[in-house]
């Protein structure tokens, strides 16, 4: 049940971004790792791996934050990674099949 939740929220922000005139693109894909811009300011990278999905949602406005999800290849949410250290925006990003935290200082969009 989770994860039709999980399915319809996702597909409920596509819907949103749509109707609202963005149109959801992938601008980087190698191999199980895709970058999809889902607005100007807001970006979802995906990393399929061998047993698990990881997903990281950014949004800059104009300081960029991330949320990071964890799931089983069912779909189901199996864990939501925090930054290592404490941070009122904490910014994620997926390099080599991990989810790594960054300084929001230094972060490129």
């Amino acid at each position: 049940m989770r994860t039709l939740i999980l399915a319809i929220e996702f597909f409920a922000l596509l819907t949103d971004l749509i109707q609202l005139g963005e149109s959801p693109h992938v601008v980087y894909k190698d191999g199980s790792y895709e970058r999809i811009a889902l607005t100007d300011s807001t970006q979802m990278e995906v990393y399929n791996g061998a047993d698990t999905i990881l997903v990281v949602l950014t949004a800059c406005a104009p300081q960029c934050s991330s949320c990071a999800r964890v799931y089983n290849k069912e779909g189901q949410l199996i864990a939501i990674p925090q930054s290592p250290t404490p941070s009122i925006f904490p910014l994620a990003t997926i390099e080599n099949g991990r989810i790594v935290w960054k300084d929001n200082d230094n972060w490129e969009y």
